[in-house]
Parts: structure tokens; sequence; C-alpha cells
């Protein structure tokens, strides 16, 4: 019987997380709320800063090149953004290696759906993200008590109740948002007692010089800063580059930001000898897999994988596994990361995956092989361009005991053990 490919991808994962339901918190994918402030121009924060690119991204000619998606993905730091300082509500570590920050305001709906998002990427990377929330308020002209909202949150931060009590006007928006703004601090006066806060200091400092000042001056920074919509966010202090905001893609971004310092900054150098023949043995926690490598067919493909294979690269990390293939190679688990470079395309169009059993490499787009690899465990028809760099030669039960990988949430059970090279 023979299949198409379909690969275990978290990327999967998240093509099919934008059908579901906007309202689950670690699946949004939501507009943004904008006000044209002072005549400027609206800027779209979910915008695309990067170009797709035209052909492969290596070729004959220039047959490896340094790359590293983030890099690709966050270009520049948004001019001018402010650094982090005591002022700033903050989550998380000072020393975490990835840091959110949003622009955002009680009454703005999407920040509503989007709040949960930050909380739960701190909560999922306790000790590598942190988390920064700014004030962006909005004119009363658009919404009516963004200013006066901004207020109480300062006022239960100085209670040390900042979080919960911005975590609950959020969930409770649509109770208080139709509220009449004269109406709106008899509504939080009502409340202050779930949080053990003290009302008559609470209202002091929501209308003190303070923190009236602080609210205003958080808006005029937002107005130089361009930064017209909410919510609007930035990772490391890049604009965020995707249109879709979820747990998923921002575990991906997590994960491969920590990986940057396990990439390399050059290519591989060259560690395989003409005239000899090379096989490698994957160790698992399954049994042994042996792989005749064909470094004359994909010298670059096999160059690549004994260079990392040498490096142990790939000791330890998982293998993802459903009735087609397995696949394994990423240290980030999500098929985007790699091991800093990329190399071309080695197409022998006498290879093919007519026969189980074909050692592959995985890319996601044309011209950017890295570390990644597939076993084909089915006959797979329809796939052209691919770069097939060995074949099993003992081991393919091992292959088909691998336990599948269903989807994103199934745990990983089994892993590379070692690599070794066998040469003569």
């Amino acid at each position: 019987m023979k299949n198409k490919l379909i690969p275990i991808l978290l990327l999967t994962a998240i093509l099919l997380a934008a059908c579901s339901k906007a309202e689950d918190p670690s699946q949004v994918i939501e507009p943004v709320a904008t006000a044209l402030i002072e005549g400027q121009e609206i800027v779209d924060p979910a915008e695309e800063t990067t170009a797709p690119l035209d052909g492969p991204f290596t070729s004959a000619e220039d047959p490896c090149k340094p790359f590293s998606l983030i890099t690709q993905s966050l270009v520049a730091p948004y001019s001018g953004l402010p650094p982090v300082t005591d002022e700033d509500w903050v989550v998380g570590p000072d020393d975490a290696a990835v840091t959110f920050m949003v622009y955002s305001e009680p009454q703005c709906p999407y920040c509503a759906q989007f709040e949960p998002l930050m909380n739960a990427i701190q909560a999922q990377y306790p000790n590598d993200v942190r988390t920064v929330y700014r004030h962006r308020p909005f004119p009363e002209s658009f919404h009516d008590k963004s200013i006066i909202a901004a207020q109480a949150l300062e006022a239960a931060g100085k209670q040390g109740k900042f979080n919960d009590f911005k975590n609950f006007l959020f969930e409770q928006q649509s109770t208080w948002a139709p509220v009449p703004k004269n109406d709106f601090y008899a509504w939080l006066e009502k409340n202050l007692g779930n949080f053990e806060i003290e009302p008559t200091q609470f209202k002091e400092d929501m209308y003190s010089k303070e923190v009236v000042d602080k609210i205003d001056a958080a808006a005029k920074s937002a107005n130089s800063l361009g930064i017209n919509g909410t919510p609007t966010l930035f990772i490391n202090e890049h604009q965020w580059p995707e249109n879709e905001r979820s747990l998923e893609i921002f575990s991906i971004y997590v994960r491969l930001i920590k990986n940057q310092v396990n990439e390399y900054d050059s290519c591989a150098p060259t560690v395989i000898q003409d005239g000899k023949d090379y096989s490698a043995t994957i160790s698992t926690t399954k049994g042994d897999i042996v792989v005749d490598l064909f470094e004359e067919s994909a010298p670059y493909a096999v160059n690549s994988f004994v260079f990392l294979a040498q490096e142990g690269w790939y000791d330890g990390l998982s293998i993802f596994a459903n009735d087609n293939i397995l696949l394994s190679g990423d240290p980030t688990d999500t098929t985007f990361g790699g091991p800093g470079y990329v190399y071309l395309d080695e197409i022998d169009p006498e290879l093919t995956l007519d026969d189980p059993g074909q050692l592959a490499t995985y890319s996601l787009e044309p011209g950017k092989n890295g570390s990644s690899f597939f076993i084909n465990k089915t006959i797979i028809e329809g796939v052209d361009n691919i770069t097939i760099f060995g074949e099993v030669t003992e081991g393919m039960d091992v292959v088909n005991a691998i336990e599948l990988t269903s989807d994103s949430n199934t745990p990983v059970r089994d892993r590379i053990l070692s690599v070794t090279i066998n040469e003569k």
C-alpha cells in the first residue's frame, strides 16, 4: 500500500490550531484594537517584516550558508523601545532568555483574549521567559475607561496586587466595560475585598498625581513610538513578526531562541574523505538502526550528518513517528531549529521513496537542509526534489518499533542515544 508523505510536525498542530475556537486561550489569532492618535498613521503590529525568497536559498554556486531562523525573523530591534526598568510590571526572572513585552490596556477586547497567552507562556517556561506589561491607554473617545482602568491597575500594584487585579479586569471585562465611567469606581470597590486591597488607600493612589502622571507619560511614550494598536507585542525588543499569536508559536520561538547558543557560526567543516565509504549506527531507545550513507550522490548532506554526529549533536534528541515516517535531528523539537547553517539540495532522480528505509533530509524550504532528517517506513509517492543521503541496511524492525506520536501534545518516549560513524 502506498501513502502520501505526512510528517509529524508541530507545524501541523499550529495549522490545526488556526481553525479552532478563538476562545481557547492557548490558540488565538486575533485582530488588533487601534486608535488614530494625534494624526499618526496606524501601524499593524502583526504585519510581516520579512519578504519571501525567490528560488532555493543555496545552490551549487553557494552550497552552504550560515542560517538561523530566529535571526532571519527577528531582524532588527524596534527603534527607540525603552529598556525594561523597575517601573515596568514584570513576571519572570531578569536573566530570562526570552522577554515578551506587550503594550496593552484593560478595556481592549483583544487584549482580554491575548493576556492569558502571556500568562500561559510564562508558566510553561518559568525559568526562560519573562513577561512585561506596559500601559497603552487610549483617549476616552475611543475607550471611555481606558485611562482610569490603567490607573486602577497602578493603584492595585501599589498594594502588591497588580497581576492578580490585571487578570481579574481582563476576565471580567464584559461585565464592567458597559458600566458608565462615573460608576466604574463603585464597581471596582465592590471587588477589592476579593484581593485584600485596602479601599481607602486604593482610591487615594488611583487618583494621585503620581499615578495620573505615570499613565499620561505612558500614553505619550506609546504615541512617540508609533504604538497605536493593542495588544502590540515585542519579543526580545523586536516587534512580533508573525500574524499568528498562539501558545504553540510562542513556544516555538522560545525553543528556537534558547537553541541559538548551540548553533554554529559557520558551515560544517569538511570531515569526510574522498575514497572512503561511510555508514552510521543510530542507537535508539528501541535498538540500533544502521544506515549506509550516500557520500557520492549527497556529499554535503553526508558531511553535515557525519560532522554533527561526531559533535554529539544528535545525542538525546526526540524521535517523532507516525505510520509513514520517523523524524529527528532538531534539538528544539519544532522542525524549525537547526545547527546554524543550511546546505543545498542534492537531488538524484534515481533515488526515491519507493522503498522503505530511505534516509532523507527534512527542510522547510528548498535549499535549507540542516540537521533534521527522516526515514520512511512505507512507500511514499509524489515526493520530488528531496535529498536522500542514505538507506537503512539493518534495523527496519527498530524503525517500525518507534512509538507513534499522534500530535504535539503526545509525550515522546523514544530518543536517539547516540550516532556512531563508521568508515572504511
